[in-house]
């Protein structure tokens, strides 16, 4: 029996984490195998809001509603395939200009299944750059349909202009202006205040390319104390819940191994997990009420998650009383684990369902959580480099 997936009632908001969650599952080690992507996507909303795992640039927060208004520009044109014409035009434009870093459509061309524009919608309205008042008519000459664009409120007035010659042209291609980048900076920033995001987004702020993670940025340490709290519940819950993803794993090399498979050779679990239980020993009693009540403002539906809930709460307690540094041989972790992905996956368990064994790759959701943060600091990079690139940021 063939699965499929389709969209029943649901909002644009849940749609974009459906795609999140097919983007994941093309990347081995970022699946949520043991259930707990709920309060991850949780903890990254609440420190970026409006990012995405899908997210490539910055600059498409701009491509994005210059696409629309440029497809909008003729009212005897059907919209959805103006915009979608456009915006295909726009990624053969970025080729020819040789802007690939991030590009959407750099492996499929014009051929791309998914466009910006639907990539991008969610962060668009979180950031108020795309107010969603749409006109029910446009005027025939472009200029007045512009202008009663922005006056109709669905952009700002200040958004910036699209560069000369725009679709056929990309100017500086996925690169900031200063005008540009400094214009985001604030629109983002206000829109997400309190948050990390719009404490990294100061200026001076910028994260160090090194950074693997959130809580390793220089800046996070002059966040105020509500956003560092925040941080290192974060960091707690990533480096603990990372054994549980390492123990998994090792179970399923076990029972690899013991079905007489040899197509991969899995990593050195046992290894791994003496590496975590050091960086756990780092990791003191924290509030976990605390983290419990921010997760839950975010999405309140994890309050109902019982069951998830319990697991986590259970591997904590366990991994913070000292069991940690035996973890590999813990039958106490071990079961928690098993139980918890066999209700999870139900028959899709790979430990009870030989096929999937059989077509393990190695590594299933082995890596630690840090929250979209390659996306993010991507999209951190770029604004404070095109404020940066003559003095912008000094204004």
């Amino acid at each position: 029996m063939v699965s499929q997936l389709s969209w029943l009632d649901s909002s644009p908001a849940e749609q974009q984490r459906v795609r999140e969650m097919l983007n994941m599952f093309s990347e081995q080690e970022s699946r949520d195998e043991l259930g707990i992507g709920q309060v991850r996507d949780a903890f990254s909303d609440l420190l970026f809001p409006g990012t995405s795992t899908l997210h490539t640039r910055a600059r498409y927060l701009l491509i994005v509603p210059w696409c629309i208004r440029h497809a909008g520009r003729r009212a005897d044109r059907d919209q959805a395939v103006q915009l979608d014409r456009v915006e295909r035009g726009v990624i053969s434009a970025l080729q020819a200009a040789g802007a690939t870093d991030g590009l959407i459509g750099r492996r499929a061309s014009t051929g791309v299944k998914t466009l910006p524009s639907t990539i991008y919608a969610s962060a668009l309205r979180r950031y108020g750059i795309d107010n969603g008042i749409e006109l029910t008519s446009t005027p025939d000459d472009p200029d007045v349909a512009e202008l009663t664009d922005l006056r109709a409120g669905r952009w700002p007035a200040t958004l910036p202009q699209p560069p000369a010659g725009f679709p056929e042209t990309v100017g500086t291609g996925l690169d900031l202006t200063p005008w540009e980048a400094d214009w985001l900076r604030e629109r983002i920033a206000t829109s997400t205040s309190g948050s990390l995001l719009a404490h990294l987004l100061q200026v001076g702020n910028r994260p160090e390319d090194e950074a693997a993670a959130p809580w390793l940025v220089s800046a996070a340490g002059t966040a105020p104390q509500r956003l560092r709290r925040d941080l290192e519940h974060a960091r707690g819950f990533s480096t603990c819940l990372h054994g549980a993803a390492l123990l998994y794993n090792l179970i399923l090399a076990e029972q690899y191994d013991q079905a007489g498979h040899d197509r991969v050779e899995p990593p050195d679990y046992r290894e791994a997990l003496a590496e975590w239980a050091e960086r756990v020993s780092t990791v003191g009693p924290w509030d976990r009420a605390d983290m419990w009540r921010r997760v839950v403002a975010v999405n309140p539906r994890i309050k109902t998650n019982l069951r998830t809930q319990a697991f986590i709460e259970a591997w904590l307690d366990l991994v913070l009383a000292g069991r940690a540094a035996g973890a590999a041989d813990d039958e106490q972790l071990r079961d928690l684990v098993i139980r918890r992905e066999k209700a999870v996956k139900k028959t899709q368990s790979r430990l009870t369902n030989g096929k999937l064994l059989r077509s393990w790759t190695g590594a299933s959701g082995s890596r630690q959580l840090v929250y979209r943060w390659p996306q993010v600091r991507r999209l951190l990079t770029d604004i404070h480099t095109g404020m940066e690139a003559t003095g912008a940021a000094a204004a």
